[in-house]
This record gives structure tokens, C-alpha cells and sequence, in this order.
């Protein structure tokens, strides 16, 4: 009885197999059901239109969820309907065709929320092309794509109503997932054997941060939309202060307190090192378990086995001070070990008082306030829109060459050889991405997942005749094609290729599609490489410059923020957190932009390597600033406030207003602050202070010397 109680629980907390059984009961009652019910005829149409509205399924609300359907539903039958009165005229069909699909991309502006939906639309405009021309009434095809909408929406609410955390649920625990991940990539930097590797790995550790500051980026969404529902309640409290946490972890575990050189240099023939990358992994599986018991909603119990590594830690640090008095470099290791420290502590706290965020939920209301980036009013509307109505913008480009590939792709499709040509359309629409890199990755997987499904598709229709027998496979690879799309898109391609076919053999067309849905990939392949080679390709808009600026000012922006709590005391207010999110977010973008210079057409290797080493070089001054912030504590000092003060001062004026950087007056500061660490009786806090402005100091020659060279090189 235990073992299937323990059974049910996994189950339940396993939201990948809830989906893919929510995914074959809806495709269940859009195929076998309508058979047994006697409505073959509109199994085609009717999961057709299921399937797109899934694709627009987007984590929100109770009444949004309500809301989008009524959208979705109205958007589905009006563009349908259009596209069934347009059919006899081609070349308003395709200025239609064009222009709508271009409109929807732009709406994505708005938010992911709105992009879902358009996406899920412009698809159903494909779907309408199915069936054109079949139906004796104009409504028939878009009413029955209703139902098919209606269907799946009745079936997600269900679910939701079930479990309405279960998103909260699953993104929190993929927060500390990731930063158990980055954990563990910076755990490497502490092996003495990687002393000649240093760079690579922390180019590594920036990817690893992106990854983190997306999923925190995904679960504030989450938040926001269930905090606009009701008023603050238990869970709400304790979920926030979990998302909290992750925060806070995040920005210690991003702290950077030293260059790794020196470390490897003073401390490879000791345990410290040891120790410490032992201690940095044990945080890793601290995360992990805590991800764990938020899906099994078990209670957080600290890892006892960190207090002792800590504590081991902590001894052979002293025993080492004490044989060796007159080094300085261990003073780095204390910081290392104060931040580890902190950590630790932050999971005891969890542990301890995770239940007294339920109990006492309403004493933590001070708790609610997150920062809401979502559209109030039509000037909101208007800004967001606005701002992409330009060539610059990416999502303006991407809406141009979907217009494009659409107009080019409908016009082959009319041609006698492409009796079924808007599988280009679709094909389109699924490889041509909204950048070149994420296109190029894509071509290759949706050819070999097409091709792959067409052979396997082949012995299937033969060896599986009867009708129920196709539907309960076109039942198994629309599961799997939901479970795979985001993980293997070739696997997930190759899914939906047998699901179409089987379902296109009720119309007696199985076979007779197999050669030209082959031809119609390669065709929508080639369309969608030619959109993003020459239609404003990105290395014409990359504008590294400017991203290297904004970049700059988020992470000076966040490092003000950090100074003012050294001034006036430590709080965590929006104003903090939101310089710091701005910050990760702008690191992410430059991340993103320098990560796909490799895969550009005939890239430049001198410009690739300048600027993967200005990205570890940019993320490390961000370590060094989120290292203050993670122990930001008033500080009563004048003569270090003095200096936090200059260095930001100075940092603006070279990094912003690129005024020249004076070496020598960096030198004379980089003295002074070595003459005052080794001042007697210097506290924990005023240390780490001034250890890491001399790392921001430090660095900032070799930074500027990067950007110059990227400037320098010709870049558009």
C-alpha cells in the first residue's frame, strides 16, 4: 500500500508525465473518440486545431487561462474564416497570408504570453490550408478548429484546477537546478589541475549564469500572475521566499573574490583547494535536494555533512595561517570561506523556518512586492510596440522574413509539381527563426527528423492497415512529440512527421504524400536559409558596441545600487533587485550575441577570440560587484566609502563616457588599497571591500583594452 502511495506521489510530482497524459487524453478524444462517435470526418481538422492550441499554452492564471481561450478561439475562427473567403483569390490570399504572419510575429513584443498565441495562430493559418476547399459551408473547417481549441482549453483547465502550483512548483525547483549547475561549472575552477584552463572555464561559468538568470527570469512571471489572482496566502509566501532565496544564492554563488590564477599558484600543494571545491559541489547537492522537495513537497532538512566540510574548511585555513603569519594571498581564502559560510546559512535558515512562512504569512505582506513589466494600459501597448518598429529591432526582421518565406513558399506551392506545397509553409515556419544561429541549428534537425519519419512512416502505413490501429500510434507520437520538442528536436520532428502522415491516411493521401513532404522540407529549408543569409542578416545589426554599452550600464547601475547600501545600510528592496536582475539580463544578451559570432558565414576568428575573452573579462567584473552585494552591510568608514565612491566614479567615466583611463592613478589606488589591507584589526567586511575594488581595478585595463580591440575591428 506504501509503495503505490509512494508511486502516486512521484506521479503527481512529476509534471512531464501529467502533461503527457493531459497530451493523450486530448489527442484520444480528437482521434479514437470522434471514430467511435462516428465522426471520422472531423478527426482531421479537429485535432489539427487541439494541437495548435496547445503550442500557445502559456503558465497564467485561472481567468487569464479562461481569457486566452476565448482569444485563441475568436483569432482561430476569424482567421480561418478570412482565409476560406480569400482562397479563390491567390494574390490576396498571399498579401493576407504575408502580412497577417508578419503582424502576429510583431505581436510577440508585447510579451511571451502574446507571442505564444501568435505563434499558435500563424500555425492554424497553415492548418486552414489543409483543408481549403473540402467544406461545403465557409464556417465548417474553422468551427471545427474551434472545437478542437475548445477541447484542448476544457482539458488544461482541468489540469490546472488539479494542481494550479504545479508551474510554480516546477520552475523554482528548475532555479536551484541550474544553480546547482553553475555550482558545480565553478567548482572546476578550483581544481589545481586547470591552472593552463582558466578562461574556457569561465566563459563555461557565464553560460551556466545565463541559464540560471532565465529560469529565475521564468519564475517570476509565475509569481507575478498568481500574486495579481489574490491576495497574499501561505503558500504564496513561502513560494516567494523560496524565489527569494534563489536569488540570493545566485548572487553569492556568482561572487568571484580572486583571480584564479593566484590561487592555483599559492595554494595547488595544499588541501585548501581541495576543500574548498569540496565545499562548493556539497552547495551544488544542497540545491539539487531542495529542488527535489519542492516537487515531492517534502520538508528541507540542511546537509549536516556542509557544517562539517565548513568546519574542516575553516580549521585548516587557520592551521595554515598559523605556519605561514607573513602571507597575505590566505586573506582570499577567507573570503571564499565567509561566502561559503553564508550560503550554508541561508539553507539553515530555509530548514528551519520554512514552516514559519505559512504559519506567519501575513507579517511577511513587505515580502510581495515584485517588479511588474506587464502591459496596463494602451500606452504601455504603444511602447512596447514601438520600439520594434524599426530594422534594428529582431523581432522587426524576424516579422519581415516569415512575410517573406510565407509569400515565396504560398507562390511554390501553386505550382503544378507541389500538390502539397504548404508543407513548405510549415516547414518555414518552424526552421526560420528569429537568428541566424538558431536557424542554421535548425536546418539540419528538421531534415533529418523529416526524412527519419518518412522511412519510418512507410512500413508503418503498411504494416498497420487498420484505422483504429494508425490513430492509437498517431496518438503515442503526438505524446511524444510534445515531450520531445524541447529537448530533441530532431526526435520531436521526426514525431510530428508520423503523426501527420497517419492522420493524412484517413484521407487516403498517406502514401501519396511521403515523396513531397521529403521535397517540401528541403524546399521550406532552403526558403527559411535564404530569409536569414539575406534579408538584414544579424551581422549587419549585431552592433556590438552598443550591447558591450548597455551591458555596461546595467552592471554600473547594479554596482550604484550596491554602494548605496554600503552608505545607508542594507535592504532588499525592488529598486536592489531590479538593478541586479537588469544587470544578469544585459550579461545574458552580450552573452548571446558573442556566443553565435562562430556560427556567421566565414566568421573572423581574431574578432570571435577578442570577444569571448572580453565576455569572461565583462562576467567577472559583474562576479566582483555581485560579491559586494552578497555581503552589503552599512560600513561607517569614511575612508573606504572614499574609495568605493572613486572607484565607481571612475569606472563610469572610462566604461560610459570612455574618457581616457589614467594607469597611473589605478596604480597609486591599487597601492594604497594593499597599504590599508594589511592594517591590524581590519574587519571581515571592510576587507572584502577592499578586496573587491582592487579586483575591479585590476581588471579594467585588460577590459578596455578588449573593448577597443572589438571596436577597432570593423563591426557594424
Amino acid at each position: 500500500m506504501n509503495s503505490l502511495k509512494d508511486l502516486l506521489q512521484r506521479f503527481k510530482s512529476n509534471s512531464i508525465l501529467i502533461y503527457c497524459l493531459q497530451i493523450f487524453i486530448v489527442l484520444s478524444g480528437t482521434t479514437l473518440g470522434l471514430l467511435f462517435l462516428g465522426y471520422e470526418a472531423l478527426i482531421v481538422p479537429v485535432t489539427l486545431g487541439a494541437i495548435a492550441t496547445a503550442l500557445t499554452d502559456f503558465d497564467d492564471r485561472l481567468s487569464i487561462r479562461l481569457r486566452n481561450l476565448v482569444y485563441v478561439c475568436m483569432l482561430f475562427f476569424g482567421v480561418s474564416s478570412i482565409l476560406e473567403f480569400l482562397y479563390p483569390y491567390k494574390l490576396l490570399f498571399i498579401l493576407y497570408l504575408s502580412l497577417s504572419s508578419a503582424g502576429f510575429i510583431l505581436m510577440g513584443a508585447l510579451g511571451q504570453r502574446y507571442a505564444t498565441i501568435s505563434f499558435g495562430t500563424i500555425l492554424l493559418s497553415i492548418y486552414t490550408m489543409f483543408g481549403l476547399g473540402e467544406y461545403s459551408q465557409w464556417y465548417q473547417q474553422s468551427s471545427y478548429f474551434v472545437l478542437g481549441a475548445l477541447w484542448y482549453g476544457l482539458t488544461s483547465i482541468i489540469f490546472y484546477l488539479l494542481k494550479p502550483t504545479q508551474a510554480v512548483q516546477d520552475n523554482l525547483a528548475a532555479n536551484f537546478n541550474a544553480i546547482a549547475a553553475l555550482l558545480l561549472a565553478k567548482a572546476r575552477l578550483f581544481d589545481p589541475d586547470n591552472i593552463d584552463n582558466i578562461e574556457p572555464l569561465l566563459y563555461e561559468l557565464s553560460l551556466k549564469n545565463s541559464e540560471v538568470v532565465q529560469s529565475l527570469n521564468t519564475t517570476k512571471a509565475s509569481l507575478l500572475t498568481r500574486l495579481k489572482a489574490s491576495r497574499a496566502n501561505k503558500n504564496t509566501i513561502y513560494w516567494l521566499n523560496l524565489y527569494f532565496l534563489a536569488q540570493d544564492i545566485h548572487e553569492q554563488a556568482t561572487s568571484n573574490y580572486l583571480h584564479y590564477e593566484n590561487i592555483h599558484k599559492n595554494f595547488s600543494r595544499t588541501d585548501l583547494i581541495f576543500r574548498i571545491q569540496k565545499n562548493v559541489k556539497l552547495h551544488a547537492l544542497s540545491c539539487q535536494k531542495l529542488a527535489h522537495d519542492i516537487l515531492s513537497h517534502q520538508h528541507y532538512q540542511a546537509n549536516p555533512d556542509t557544517d562539517i566540510a565548513i568546519a574542516n574548511l575553516d580549521n585548516s585555513i587557520q592551521l595554515w595561517i598559523e605556519e605561514n603569519p607573513h602571507n597575505l594571498e590566505v586573506k582570499n581564502l577567507l573570503l571564499i570561506l565567509r561566502n561559503l559560510k553564508k550560503i550554508q546559512e541561508q539553507f539553515i535558515n530555509l530548514s528551519h523556518e520554512q514552516n514559519n512562512y505559512r504559519q506567519n504569512y501575513l507579517q511577511h505582506q513587505e515580502n510581495l512586492n515584485l517588479l511588474d513589466d506587464d502591459i496596463h494600459d494602451v500606452r504601455d501597448l504603444w511602447l512596447k510596440l514601438k520600439q520594434h518598429l524599426t530594422p534594428n529591432s529582431a523581432l522587426f526582421r524576424h516579422a519581415v522574413r516569415i512575410a517573406f518565406v510565407f509569400a515565396v513558399g504560398y507562390a511554390i506551392s501553386l505550382l503544378p509539381f507541389a500538390k502539397n506545397g504548404y508543407w513548405i509553409l510549415l516547414t518555414s515556419l518552424f526552421v526560420c527563426q528569429i537568428s541566424y544561429f538558431a536557424t542554421k541549428s535548425r536546418l539540419k534537425l528538421r531534415t533529418l527528423g523529416t526524412v527519419l519519419g518518412v522511412l519510418l512512416g512507410i512500413p508503418v502505413l503498411y504494416f498497420v492497415p487498420s484505422i483504429e490501429g494508425q490513430l492509437v500510434l498517431t496518438i503515442i507520437s503526438g505524446v511524444y512529440f510534445f515531450y520531445l520538442r524541447s529537448k530533441k528536436y530532431a526526435m520531436a520532428t521526426l514525431m510530428a512527421t508520423l503523426m501527420v502522415l497517419l492522420i493524412f491516411n484517413l484521407k487516403g493521401a498517406g502514401y501519396a504524400i511521403i515523396l513531397p513532404r521529403i521535397v517540401d522540407t528541403l524546399l521550406g529549408c532552403l526558403i527559411a536559409w535564404f530569409a536569414v543569409s539575406f534579408i538584414w542578416p544579424d551581422w549587419n545589426f549585431r552592433n556590438i558596441s552598443n550591447t558591450i554599452k548597455k551591458s555596461n550600464q546595467a552592471t554600473l547601475d547594479y554596482f550604484d545600487a550596491v554602494v548605496k547600501q554600503y552608505q545607508f545600510g542594507k535592504n532588499n528592496s525592488l529598486d536592489y533587485r531590479r538593478a541586479r536582475r537588469t544587470a544578469h539580463n544585459a550579461q545574458i544578451e552580450l552573452s548571446s550575441m558573442i556566443s553565435s559570432l562562430s556560427t556567421e558565414p566565414n566568421p573572423n576568428q581574431a574578432l570571435i577570440h577578442s570577444a569571448f575573452r572580453y565576455l569572461v573579462y565583462s562576467h567577472s567584473q559583474l562576479s566582483y560587484v555581485s560579491a559586494l552585494g552578497s555581503h552589503r552591510e552599512q560600513v561607517q568608514d569614511t575612508q573606504v566609502l572614499d574609495l568605493m565612491l572613486w572607484c565607481k566614479d571612475t569606472l563610469f567615466a572610462v566604461l560610459l563616457q570612455q574618457q581616457p583611463l589614467d594607469t597611473d592613478k589605478i596604480q597609486d589606488k591599487l597601492q594604497e588599497i594593499k597599504q590599508m589591507s594589511t592594517q591590524e584589526n581590519l574587519s571581515e567586511d571592510l576587507l572584502l571591500v577592499l578586496k573587491q575594488i582592487s579586483l575591479l581595478l585590476e581588471t579594467l585595463p585588460e577590459l578596455l583594452n578588449l573593448r577597443t580591440e572589438l571596436w577597432t575591428q570593423e563591426i557594424k
